[in-house]
């Protein structure tokens, strides 16, 4: 259980660098290696610090070891992170409730027609 959003978030993005890892292995093993680090876009910038940075220690010294391994890929430059601010976060849709604002904004984002109309 994370004690803090940038924990939670930091585990995530930990996460999706070992997925990411995975993936740049299979494609390499099908001929088709990645030059570019693998950008991961993190709506925040404490887990992003984290990553860069472990001076943090007196508040990150409690967070399991297993999940610094992405400071390892970011030195590496197998993965870039990158800030990307909440209202951006496509995959929003999908995982939080939304102001129907919100909602129509990200629906259009990802291509998503409105089949309805308007019916307000």
């Amino acid at each position: 259980m994370a004690l803090s959003s940038a924990e939670a978030e930091y585990v995530a993005a930990t996460s999706a660098a070992c997925q990411a890892v995975w993936m740049r292995r299979v494609l390499s093993d099908l001929r088709h290696p990645q030059e570019e680090p693998t950008k991961i876009y993190i709506d925040n910038n404490s887990a992003i610090a984290l990553s860069k940075n472990h001076v943090f220690h007196k508040r990150s010294k409690h967070i399991d070891t297993r999940y610094h391994f992405i400071r390892e890929l970011v030195n590496n430059g197998d993965i870039y992170l990158e800030f990307c601010r909440s209202k951006e976060q496509l995959a929003d849709i999908f995982t939080k409730p939304l102001a129907k604002n919100v909602f129509e904004h990200l629906r259009e984002e990802i291509g998503i027609a409105d089949i309805h109309g308007s019916e307000d």
